[in-house]
């Protein structure tokens, strides 16, 4: 079974996705049914389709940490990806694209997952989870909007629940590293920005702010481990140093002969 905790297995997944739409589509119709955007958003659209094929260097990037491992026979699967992208144009049918993806991209993509499973695994959040992390985020959204705070402060909140939002939306291209990233990065903003957290004692929005990145980090905490969170913000918010306890399920990978995949090339 493909896995989604990371860059290969997200790139395979979302290009088995694309196999299942009609030849016959038209391209931006396509991506718009593949990655749940509205076709009509064409500057989000390809945003979108940007970042699915930028997952080939992150990809490369992971595969570079781990030691001994051929890069030249790890990524191959590139021109082909690069076939597929100089024939992705939105005014054109499907076809141009997705009858570029072939059994030994796949099967290199496979191969590449079933290393970076093994050996670069990325935290996986369930959907129940990030539901709960988007949903909250709707909601304090609106309250900060109509909430007194100074406007620096709103327009900070704001932004930082914003990308969460979109870290949930985009998750199955970008995985839980954009959910991990935003996390750390507003609560590392709070040890240079102590009225971030002191208004928590006074304004309701700021408490309810900090409680829900406080519980967010706890949902990320709880299938990572760790998150890089400075010593004196583990002092402010000590509820971070218990992050809930579950269960974590390990599906495994098939492997793929490497010298098979030679000769498919």
């Amino acid at each position: 079974m493909t896995q989604i905790n990371n860059p290969a297995g997200r790139l395979l997944i979302i290009l088995e996705k694309c196999q299942s739409i009609p030849k016959h589509e038209n391209t931006a119709e396509a991506w718009s049914k593949v990655l749940d955007v509205s076709a009509k958003d064409r500057f989000l659209l390809i945003g979108k389709v940007g970042k699915v094929f930028s997952l080939a260097d992150d990809i490369s990037i992971e595969l570079s940490k781990i030691d001994n491992v051929d890069l030249t026979r790890y990524m191959s699967w590139t021109k082909y990806l690069e076939g597929a992208f100089s024939n992705c144009d939105f005014g054109n049918s499907w076809q141009g694209f997705v009858g570029r993806i072939n059994e030994p991209m796949l099967d290199y993509l496979h191969m590449a997952s079933g290393m970076l499973s093994t050996n670069r695994p990325q935290p996986v959040l369930e959907r129940s989870q990030l539901d709960t992390i988007y949903e909250g985020a709707k909601d304090l959204i609106k309250e900060i909007i109509a909430s007194d705070l100074p406007v620096h402060l709103k327009q900070y909140f704001l932004e930082q629940l914003r990308k969460l939002c979109t870290a949930v939306e985009e998750y199955q291209i970008t995985g839980s590293a954009e959910v991990v990233e935003i996390v750390e990065a507003t609560f590392g903003k709070a040890v240079l920005r102590n009225e971030m957290v002191e208004l928590r004692e006074s304004e309701a929005s700021v408490s309810k702010f900090w409680s829900f990145m406080t519980n967010t980090a706890l949902i990320i905490s709880s299938v990572s481990g760790t998150l890089q969170i400075a010593d004196y913000t583990m002092k402010v918010f000590p509820e971070l140093g218990a992050p809930k306890q579950v269960e974590a399920t390990v599906t495994k990978v098939d492997k793929v002969d490497v010298g098979v995949l030679q000769k498919q090339a």
